[in-house]
């Protein structure tokens, strides 16, 4: 008997024995699945006039999978997936990007592509649809193209019309309405900045503040002293900038300042202070920048902003604002159990909501504006520069309008 029961032992220790061995730590891939590999392509500008835009977004999405990966990669399924970021130049151009697109379908063999600016969304979205690859995008114009006829594009960057239902309100608090009765708009010469203008319209009629005009510039122009003063001769209690990157923001503040006006000077778009603070000095004052967080007051603001600085030797801001989008897709490959069925993936997409992102709360809306719920909203961290110093001002979720 006594032989028996040690044959038996011996036997399942054998067995034991020769079965792979599987390391627990949390957060780490099972070493007996093999991970598999998922492509996310980029085209974005990595130079031009939206060069920080397109760089920052690289950055986020980089960062991003390379995290993403380093803590157990996506579980969908019994399966484990990598992401693979592949990024081509669009060089804010509409046939940069469309070529980038097609290289990134039909040789790269991506599902799932990630733009910035309207002339990069524009030149991938006609063959990036039709193909049922889903996209994000950071774009304000063509808002046509928001609607469910564009069923796999998402907008995952708040419009400045989304960030204006956080920042009007600040301003109203902090100003005073009886002190914002009237603004004026500045914006790129092109569809981008047309739509935005639209969009500000809406905003400032929402909050029953007169729009005294418009102005457009091209996006060579340097010189913003004809066109500031144009808009200053209309006597606007504030002039809202869009979407107007950091160096063109800054040239505006500048004219406007050494011209004599005092009033708020918005810029949805710039979404950093250096650039602002190096070209105005003293100029920088009464300046909005919303979506614009470089306080970082919570342990993962901060973890992350150490993680950018250290993996690119600086950290843009608006790369730690578009990290989320990462977040986003990879949940939604786990929520959709699959990589390969982009429906499936935009189905489960459009209902993820994170509460601890770099931005926090980030969540999909905008079924009753467009139609679908694409449009990323999410905390918006304001930041106010005041006598050339600059200091995060306020933190809220949009007061969105009832049936956004």
């Amino acid at each position: 008997m006594k032989k028996t029961v040690t044959s038996v032992v011996m036997l399942i220790l054998a067995v034991l024995l020769s079965l792979p061995l599987i390391v627990g730590c949390p957060g780490e891939a099972d070493t007996r699945i093999k991970v598999k590999e998922v492509k996310v392509g980029g085209t974005v500008p990595l130079s031009g006039a939206c060069a920080y835009w397109g760089i920052s977004t690289m950055e986020g999405w980089v960062a991003g999978a390379e995290d993403i990966n380093a803590t157990g990669g996506i579980r969908v399924g019994d399966e484990i997936y990598n992401m693979k970021i592949i990024n081509y130049d669009s060089k804010t151009t509409t046939a940069d990007s469309r070529a980038a697109t097609t290289r990134l379908i039909e040789q790269d063999k991506v599902k799932y592509i990630f733009t910035q600016a309207a002339a990069a969304y524009v030149g991938m979205i006609e063959l990036s649809e039709p193909a049922k690859v889903l996209t994000i995008a950071a774009c304000w114009g063509y808002i046509e193209m928001e609607s469910p006829d564009y069923f796999y594009s998402f907008r995952a960057e708040m419009s400045d019309y989304e960030q204006g239902f956080a920042y009007m309100p600040f301003m109203f608090e902090y100003y005073g309405r009886d002190k914002l009765k009237t603004a004026c708009f500045i914006g790129p010469d092109d569809k981008d900045g047309y739509d935005c203008y639209f969009s500000y319209q809406r905003l400032m009629n929402y909050y029953r503040v007169e729009d005294l005009g418009v102005e457009y510039f091209e996006w060579e122009l340097l010189d913003m002293y004809p066109l500031v003063t144009r808009i200053l001769a209309n006597k606007p209690d504030f002039i809202v900038t869009s979407p107007t990157p950091p160096g063109h923001t800054a040239l505006i503040i500048k004219a406007a300042r050494e011209m004599g006006f005092t009033g708020p000077i918005v810029s949805p778009a710039a979404s950093e202070t250096k650039t602002i603070l190096e070209a105005c000095g003293e100029f920088a004052d009464n300046v909005i920048l919303p979506v614009c967080n470089e306080e970082w007051p919570t342990p993962y603001q901060r973890e992350m902003a150490a993680r950018f600085e250290n993996r690119f030797g600086e950290f843009h801001l608006l790369a730690g604002n578009y990290s989320w989008w990462v977040y986003a897709l990879a949940q939604a490959f786990e929520d959709a159990g699959t990589v390969e069925d982009t429906t499936a993936v935009a189905n489960a997409l459009e209902k993820v909501e994170l509460y601890d992102s770099f931005v926090g709360h980030t969540a999909w809306r905008g079924i009753g504006t467009y139609g679908i719920n694409r449009q990323g909203v999410y905390d918006c961290y304001t930041t106010l520069i005041e006598k050339g110093v600059a200091r995060l001002a306020d933190v809220r979720f949009p007061e969105l309008p009832l049936g956004y």
